[in-house]
C-alpha cells in the first residue's frame, strides 16, 4: 500500500480539510479591554494558521507519514499523516521521522516499538523516552509537547494501575497506565535562538517592555517623581505583589522533601 507515492495534490487537499485562520486578539477581551500585558497584534505579513491536532491517537491503525511541517503556533515540527482507514491528521512529530515513515496509533500492539508509536504506558518498557503524555486517560496529551522535550518511564504498579515518569524538570509524576503517550522525544530540539532585532518578536506579538519607573504613577507603583528615580528596595509588579527575591514556587504537591514527586489522579 505505501510503495505508491502520494501524489502532490492529494495532500494539498487533505492539509485544507485541517487547517483554519485565527485573529490575532491583541491580549485584549470582547470589550477592547487589555486584560494580559505585553502583547501587540501580529502584522499582515505574520498571520499565522490553526492546525487541527490528533492528540489523542486511539484510532488501532497503521498510517503513514506524508509529509513534515513547520507550525508557527508550537516549537516543535507536526506532520500530515495518512492513516489505513483514509482518516488524515496532524500528529505531533517525533525525533528520527522521515517522509514515508510507517507509524501506529492505538491500544493493540505485540511488535516492536518504534520512534512515533502511540501507545498506553502499561505496553510501554520500562526506562523508554516518551512524550505527548496523557495526563488522564481519553483526556489528550498535555505533557511533554514541546520542542526536544521527554519523559522517562521510571517504574510501574500493575496492582494500583499506576506509572511514574521522571521529566527534564526533575518532577516524577505519577500516571495512569491507561493514559496514552509517544515514543520518542519531540523532534525539532533547539537551542538558545537569536532574535537580532526587535520588530522580529514584534511581528510574532511580543511588544516590549518599559521600566516601572519610566511610567506615571497611574500606570505602576514604582511611577511618578521628577527627573530620573532608581527603583525601590523591594520591587513590586503592576498589581503591587512582590515579584523579586521571593519563591514563587507552588509546593502544594510536593510530598517527599529529597526528591521531587508530584501525584497526578
Amino acid at each position: 500500500m505505501w510503495n505508491n507515492i502520494i501524489s502532490y495534490n492529494i495532500i494539498k487537499i487533505l492539509k485544507k480539510k485541517l487547517v483554519k485562520g485565527i485573529k490575532s486578539t491583541g491580549g485584549r477581551n470582547n470589550l477592547g479591554r487589555v486584560c494580559i500585558k505585553g502583547r501587540g497584534f501580529c502584522k499582515s505579513s505574520y498571520r499565522r494558521s490553526f492546525r487541527f491536532m490528533d492528540l489523542y491517537r486511539r484510532i488501532d491503525k497503521y498510517g503513514i507519514l506524508l509529509n513534515i511541517y513547520y507550525d508557527p503556533n508550537r516549537t516543535g515540527k507536526i506532520g500530515l499523516v495518512l492513516y489505513e482507514n483514509g482518516l488524515s491528521c496532524y500528529i505531533l512529530l517525533q525525533k528520527n521521522l522521515k517522509i514515508l515513515d510507517t507509524i501506529y496509533s492505538g491500544s493493540i500492539f505485540e511488535k516492536k516499538i518504534k520512534y512515533g508509536y502511540s501507545l498506553p504506558l502499561k505496553l510501554m518498557p520500562l526506562f523508554s523516552v516518551l512524550s505527548n503524555i496523557e495526563r488522564k486517560p481519553l483526556n489528550g496529551g498535555t505533557i511533554c509537547k514541546a520542542a526536544g522535550v521527554s519523559g522517562l518511564l521510571i517504574s510501574k504498579e500493575f496492582n494500583k494501575k499506576k506509572c511514574i515518569l521522571k521529566l527534564n524538570s526533575g518532577w516524577e509524576l505519577l500516571f495512569s497506565l491507561d493514559s496514552m503517550a509517544s515514543y520518542g522525544p519531540i523532534s525539532n530540539a533547539w537551542s538558545n535562538e537569536i532574535v537580532g532585532k526587535a520588530g522580529k518578536n514584534r511581528g510574532l506579538g511580543i511588544k516590549s517592555k518599559v521600566r516601572g519607573v519610566a511610567k506615571n504613577p497611574c500606570d505602576h507603583p514604582h511611577g511618578g517623581g521628577n527627573g530620573k528615580k532608581s527603583k525601590p528596595v523591594q520591587p513590586v509588579n503592576a498589581w503591587k505583589t512582590i515579584f523579586k527575591w521571593t519563591p514563587t514556587k507552588n509546593k502544594k504537591h510536593q510530598l517527599l522533601k529529597k526528591r521531587l514527586y508530584k501525584v497526578i489522579n
